[in-house]
């Protein structure tokens, strides 16, 4: 019996630290957002058949943080966490730190385990860079890793999804050079994502749709953006409900573990925005996202709504 939460800002890091739970077991999928948490505690307290051993594996558990819970839901979390499937390991998951100042979030980090995936390191993901190329015997040198790095906005996703590409672009084992990662990924300043990332942010209409326009020529996923765009709309929210609540941006830095200057950024950004505005933004690209990968919108053209939408 195991009760887990992984926090970190990156699906592949929280999917590494999965596996080394899950190990070979297959586990059932669950996203809270879609389900409930009452549903998700419900297939926790359930015995298997065989009476092995159970992992359930529950995305986007933002009550342990941004997000509130009902009574209901708060009653039901304390039931389980008191009287725990013994056959049962559940794993929660979410992109954004867990708020310990709440009651159940406190309970976990006594009594379970909280697993807090530390924040991006250059130096050491230069290294997970090299590593994962040697796994195909590929090289590339400093300069070029770094421009990687530079280049996807410091998203692992976004960074290993490009390396993937570029490996694809070669197709044999060899050194990577900067000219071929600059025709396949992109010069930096046609297809930076940060860039894109602010456009959309600042609501510029224009150079939302041409940045978007070159990120398609160089195959970036929509996915990747939806996840970016998510990620700093969920960070402005947070940083305007600290802010809401008095809290000076130096503590607002010390909560979130991020760098001053983004959060004196994401502030001033959220000054344009309302909390209702930045829930609807983000409910609407978890709408875009389900819909892309269950096939219901092309994903080359689903975004282009949202964009005239939210930058208009």
């Amino acid at each position: 019996m195991r009760i887990v939460v992984i926090s970190g800002s990156s699906h592949r890091l929280i999917k590494e630290e999965i596996k080394k739970i899950v190990e070979e077991h297959n586990y059932i999928k669950m996203n809270i957002n879609q389900c409930g948490i009452k549903s998700v505690l419900e297939e926790a307290s359930y015995f298997s058949f065989m009476q092995e051993e159970k992992f359930i594996v529950a995305s986007n558990a933002d009550f342990l943080a941004s997000k509130k819970m009902s009574e209901a839901e708060e009653e039901n979390m304390l039931q389980y966490l008191n009287h725990p499937n013994e056959n049962t390991t559940l794993i929660f998951t979410l992109l954004e730190p867990v708020d310990l100042r709440k009651k159940i979030s406190k309970i976990i980090k006594d009594n379970y385990e909280l697993i807090v995936i530390p924040n991006f390191d250059k130096i050491k993901i230069k290294e997970d860079i090299m590593n994962y190329l040697g796994q195909y015997k590929y090289t590339c040198d400093y300069e070029t890793a770094m421009y990687l790095i530079d280049n996807t906005y410091n998203n692992l996703d976004v960074l290993f999804n490009e390396l993937d590409k570029i490996m694809l672009y070669y197709n044999n084992p060899c050194k990577i050079t900067k000219d071929d990662v600059l025709k396949i990924v992109g010069k930096e300043e046609d297809s930076n994502i940060f860039h894109f990332i602010n456009a959309v942010i600042e609501r510029r209409i224009d150079a939302s749709l041409q940045i978007y326009k070159s990120l398609k020529i160089y195959k970036v996923e929509p996915i990747s953006l939806i996840n970016l765009l998510a990620r700093e709309y969920r960070l402005m929210y947070m940083v305007k409900n600290y802010s809401n609540q008095k809290y000076d941006l130096k503590k607002i830095s010390s909560l979130l573990k991020l760098p001053d200057w983004q959060i004196s950024k994401l502030y001033n950004n959220s000054l344009n925005y309302r909390e209702e505005e930045l829930l609807t933004n983000l409910y609407t690209l978890g709408d875009i996202d389900l819909k892309i990968k269950k096939g219901i919108y092309d994903k080359d053209i689903a975004l282009y709504p949202f964009l005239m939408h939210t930058c208009s």
